[in-house]
């Protein structure tokens, strides 16, 4: 039987979590310190291969009004705070609707706590699915308080990359059962 916690790749994710808005650095970044910051934050996520951010994708989020343009070819602590949350979505989302899921949350909070939020709602989903425990990302509140339409969003689109994340820790650790099934006949 597959197992994809004994992937690496899930081991990986268990431990994973976002930068919140306070540790992000708070000195502007040019593209490419900007670039190497968000790969390396957000590295255990994707696969070796897989190209998380380049400098034409952040130049067409901005071209399509998703991120603002950089002061002066310099980037602030919200566009790396967009970034994360752009990059993580990607993977299951497209950019339209990434750019819909975000304007509800800044039309409802100011970005600081709109990202914190999002990082503790990801990292949430990501340990249910990865910690061992056969848990499922949190339910939604349901409810019509104010917000909660908005937080409701926010932890669907989580548990939904986190289902993404899940599948390919699957896929991973299926291929690696039919590698060791082919060399140990």
């Amino acid at each position: 039987m597959v197992s994809v916690a004994q992937t690496q790749y899930a081991a990986r994710l268990e431990r994973f979590a976002l930068p919140r808005y306070g540790e992000i650095p708070r000195i502007e970044l040019y593209m490419d310190q900007l670039l190497g910051y968000i790969e390396e934050m957000l590295g255990p996520l994707y696969a070796r291969n897989e190209k998380i951010i380049t400098s034409s994708m952040v130049n067409n989020y901005v071209k399509q009004g998703i991120l603002a343009a950089a002061r002066s070819k310099k980037y602030t602590r919200d566009h790396i705070a967009y970034l994360i949350v752009i990059c993580t979505l990607k993977q299951t989302f497209s950019i339209a609707e990434i750019e819909q899921l975000i304007a509800s949350q800044i039309a409802s909070f100011e970005t600081a706590v709109a990202y914190d939020y999002y990082c503790d709602a990801f990292e949430d989903a990501v340990r249910a699915l990865f910690g061992g425990k056969g848990s499922q990302p949190c339910g939604l509140m349901g409810s019509s308080g104010a917000g909660d339409f908005e937080r409701d969003l926010v932890k669907a689109s989580t548990a939904a990359v986190a289902y993404t994340l899940y599948i390919k820790a699957s896929l991973l650790a299926m291929d690696l059962a039919e590698e060791s099934n082919t060399s140990n006949p």
